[in-house]
């Protein structure tokens, strides 16, 4: 269908294209990105979000030639924008180990009776305490086990029961309960291990560490908030504040941005919007590569509970696209003279007040998901199964209250329309995580399809002629 174009006459000037974020299935635009590119058609603002405002970027850094990002898309790989599962296994393995042998080796010292005050004071050894002792140990640690289980299993009746029969409890006091059953469990391990006696030592001496570590951990102040932060930040390499950095997706970004032009994000030309939330004031921020964007657009960014902040260099382009595509609890927020950022996918998916704000007349939203009612689908399966399937409900609200608060004359029907959507008919192959580099060969494709079916729907197109294409070039919109 390339040698499809753009109707003669098409009365739109100012068209805008808004790509929505839905992370691996972003494969899909940069095959709606061809056929814009075959049309010769050059938006006059592009507006990303998440793996959209990557897109965007690269595209317009390659002259809005498409063979850049398509190529990178048939070799992306998780691993590639810093989804490292082996490194994130590898320090879940390491912390543990580190955990394991700090214990151990504290409770050579104060769970073994070879280091107590008879075996040190007194020289006194006894073969059957020991095995006493061990036995206890053993007893302890299997009784330990079952109660754990029974805990796993009894978890929902445990907490209707708790929910049902205990009222609320102050905090304080609970914590006051809880140091002195640490003091008390202390006192008697002290006096069992000083004196030799047969007990279980290292089970005694595991109970005596945790609870103190619960009772320091339930508090407030300077070493609560560091047990609690160190809790958090054994496994991810972000400190807590998500699995994994924003370093390996700045690196791609910056590496594709170098293979083109950069000058083109900022400045005179087509103009670039790029969405992140702000994890401060919870405002969409709307990073915009003009240095003046005006009072009028502003205003009516602010109205939508968003602000405008001006990009002046490539590399504030880039440092916002990191920001855009940094999904809440995978990647960690990227962090903005001050201020951090997360993907705004959740709550701006398609902004399309921000094109209209922009002084657009028509505009070419490409969604990931479906725009009908979200068909009922078995639950999901898995945690980031879950998440893709609330981020598909997520965008599906969002584009309908978008598509609600659009002005008179602005529709999908019309001849031509002024809102071009492109969507996928049904649900894409694939998943928001699952990065394959054939899953994005597919992915190209049926967004080649599926853009000039919405092209065609739209009006857009010269009509087709028997024995090849008709009528003259259409002229490009800007």
């Amino acid at each position: 269908m390339t040698h499809r174009r753009l109707r003669a006459g098409l009365p739109f000037r100012r068209v805008a294209l808004v790509l929505s974020g839905g992370g691996a299935l972003g494969a899909y635009e940069a095959g709606v990105l061809k056929v814009i590119e075959a049309l010769q058609l050059a938006p006059s603002l592009v507006a990303g979000v998440s793996i959209g405002a990557i897109n965007a970027v690269v595209w317009l850094a390659h002259g809005r030639r498409t063979a850049a990002l398509e190529d990178v898309w048939r070799r992306m790989r998780p691993s590639n924008i810093g989804l490292q599962w082996v490194a994130l296994a590898l320090r879940a393995a390491g912390s543990f180990a580190v955990v394991i042998a700090t214990m151990e080796i504290i409770l050579t010292f104060t769970g073994s009776r070879e280091f107590s005050g008879s075996y040190w004071i007194w020289k006194k050894a006894s073969a059957r305490i020991d095995f006493i002792s061990t036995q206890l140990d053993v007893y302890s640690w299997l009784f330990t086990a079952a109660v754990g289980l029974c805990v796993i299993f009894l978890s929902r009746p445990i907490e209707g029961w708790l929910s049902r029969g205990v009222p609320g409890g102050d905090p304080q006091r609970g914590r006051m309960i809880l140091g002195r059953v640490a003091l008390g469990a202390f006192a008697v391990h002290t006096l069992v291990w000083v004196m030799a006696w047969a007990w279980p030592h290292r089970f005694s001496a595991s109970m005596v560490i945790l609870l103190a570590l619960a009772w320091l951990g339930s508090g407030e102040g300077t070493v609560a908030h560091a047990l609690r932060r160190m809790g958090l930040g054994l496994m991810p390499e972000t400190g807590g504040r998500g699995l994994w950095g924003g370093v390996p997706r700045r690196r791609v970004i910056e590496k594709l941005v170098a293979a083109g032009d950069p000058s083109l994000l900022v400045g005179p030309g087509t103009g670039l919007v790029i969405g992140a939330l702000s994890v401060d004031s919870g405002r969409v921020c709307h990073f915009t590569s003009w240095p003046n964007p005006g009072r009028e657009f502003e205003e009516r960014v602010r109205a939508e509970l968003g602000e405008v902040v001006p990009m002046r260099t490539p590399q504030d382009a880039i440092r916002a696209a990191v920001a855009s595509s940094a999904i809440p609890g995978v990647f960690e927020p990227e962090r903005i003279d001050g201020r951090d950022f997360v993907d705004a996918g959740g709550f701006s998916n398609q902004p399309l007040h921000v094109a209209m704000a922009g002084g657009a007349d028509a505009v070419i939203v490409v969604l990931l998901t479906p725009s009908q009612n979200p068909t009922p689908s078995p639950p999901p399966d898995g945690l980031f199964a879950l998440g893709g399937r609330l981020l598909e409900l997520a965008n599906w609200r969002d584009l309908q209250m978008e598509l609600r608060q659009l002005p008179e004359g602005w529709s999908r029907d019309g001849d031509p329309a002024r809102v071009c959507v492109v969507e996928p008919p049904r649900a894409l192959p694939g998943s928001v995580l699952g990065f394959d580099p054939e899953q994005a060969a597919q992915l190209i494709t049926l967004g080649e399809q599926d853009a000039w079916a919405a092209f065609e729907r739209a009006g857009w197109l010269e009509p087709e002629r028997d024995g090849g294409p008709g009528g003259p070039d259409g002229a490009p919109a800007r």
